[in-house]
């Protein structure tokens, strides 16, 4: 019983070993411009609240597994929430279609998350709530 352990635990282990983690966030931005000449204008940043992970198969993209675990309401759904914030927005237009940003590390996502989340100067940040994940 003791070699059948030790046999099923080498032979499981590769598979945890290649299960992989995924993280994304959303985001897009406008200009609202009030005055080119006197560089009047507004950067609006719209950033998702929070960054979000899933687990995948090690041999699997990214890309390719939110794919398949996001449904098309749910895309619809943020799309929907981005756009009804971009129609408040001065000079911004609505969008057609938002794809996510993904990374391979927790602290790729969360460096671009922050920095996207930082306001200065002309920049605006609107973080959109309660999306589907």
């Amino acid at each position: 019983m003791k070699l059948f352990s030790s046999l099923l635990l080498i032979v499981l282990c590769p598979a945890f070993a290649s299960a992989a983690e995924c993280h994304y966030l959303w985001t897009t931005d406008c200009f609202e411009i009030r005055n080119s000449l006197r560089r009047d204008m507004t950067h609006h940043v719209l950033l998702s609240n929070q960054q979000y992970s899933f687990a995948v198969d090690g041999a699997q993209q990214c890309d390719v597994a939110l794919d398949s675990q996001l449904t098309k309401q749910q895309r619809a759904q943020v799309l929907k929430l981005f756009n009804r914030r971009l129609k408040k927005l001065s000079g911004c237009k609505q969008l057609d279609y938002l794809e996510p940003h993904f990374f391979a590390d927790k602290a790729g996502a969360l460096k671009e998350w922050q920095r996207l989340a930082e306001e200065r100067g002309f920049k605006t940040l609107h973080l959109i709530e309660k999306l589907p994940h």
